[in-house]
């Protein structure tokens, strides 16, 4: 340290710089490996069926070619340096306004503002959860609260749908239709707890369970709720 400054070596730097792009490449393989690969995947087994339904096999495509656009929409985000909220509404009118989807985020300001690495992880399992309502709950409303116990936060995505199948909660590494241990393993990563509550036709609840958040204030005081942002409705259409 010189100067009140840090200064990295090159090798470190380069070090950090491929960490970072190994991270990156990760993330980018267990959303292909989840979603894509697997929706491809039973469209081929369809064509090998000797009764294939074509009619069943031309929607399965158009599930997969759905599921490609909304991963590009992902992908091609606002990088870190776009705030969660502005990603988060960004993604909710790319998906959630041309289903007719009523969609609420309300985050606190800490929360929302945040523009790093972390917000980049959460924003992909906030993302999981918001196209799992989208594709496979029909649901109607989608809303992303904060909410604060003592010296936790917790951040849930509930919606309105249809809910999720008992046997997929049950077993959540079979359940890579709903993407749900990619949210596991993302939360992990984050150091959060993932929880999910899902009744049949009652809809479904995903929470993250944060022990010591890090947009806590520097005070340690917990945010302010009046100071909570709530951000947009999108809706394309009256949807009840």
């Amino acid at each position: 340290m010189r100067n009140g400054k840090v200064f990295m070596t090159p090798d470190k730097l380069s070090e950090l710089l491929f960490s970072e792009r190994q991270r990156e490449r990760n993330r980018i393989a267990r959303i292909l490996h989840d979603d894509f690969l697997q929706q491809c995947q039973m469209i081929v087994l369809a064509l090998q069926s000797p009764v294939a339904d074509l009619q069943a096999i031309a929607e399965k495509t158009g599930e997969a070619m759905s599921l490609g656009r909304d991963l590009i929409v992902e992908l091609r985000q606002p990088n870190t340096s776009a705030s969660l909220k502005r990603r988060i509404d960004a993604l909710a009118l790319a998906v959630c306004a041309p289903a007719g989807i009523r969609f609420q985020s309300r985050l606190s300001a800490a929360l929302a503002s945040q523009a790093d690495g972390f917000a980049d992880e959460l924003f992909m399992c906030l993302a999981e959860a918001i196209r799992n309502a989208v594709r496979h709950a029909g649901a109607g409303r989608i809303a992303i609260t904060e909410e604060w116990q003592a010296a936790q936060a917790i951040i849930r995505v509930t919606d309105d749908g249809c809910g999720i199948p008992a046997d997929v909660l049950r077993q959540p590494q079979s359940g890579t239709r709903f993407g749900l241990h990619g949210m596991r393993e993302r939360a992990a990563s984050l150091g959060a707890r993932f929880s999910i509550r899902s009744d049949d036709g009652s809809g479904t609840t995903v929470a993250f369970r944060f022990r010591a958040p890090s947009w806590r204030s520097p005070a340690g005081s917990t945010p302010d709720p009046s100071r909570r942002m709530g951000s947009s409705a999108q809706r394309k259409g009256s949807k009840k």
